[in-house]
């Protein structure tokens, strides 16, 4: 299991995306993103929503969900 996002990579993330259009997301979508990229800088090999399920703290569907609303 991949551990949680930590504090350091969290600021990189942050200011890597730090623009208008990251700082109106809330606390919720912000944190998802994060998680995200983190996973996929972190998982070897192919990137799914089972993938992405099976080595965080959120479920499959959660990503699915997320994936499925509209974002700006």
């Amino acid at each position: 299991m991949i551990p949680k996002v930590s504090n350091i990579v969290k600021y990189y993330i942050y200011s890597t995306l730090n623009n208008d259009c990251f700082n109106k997301l809330n606390k919720t979508r912000k944190d998802f993103v994060v998680s995200v990229l983190w996973h996929i800088l972190s998982i070897k090999g192919r990137i799914n929503f089972l993938q992405l399920g099976r080595f965080s703290q959120s479920s499959e569907q959660t990503y699915r969900n997320q994936f499925e609303k509209p974002f700006d």
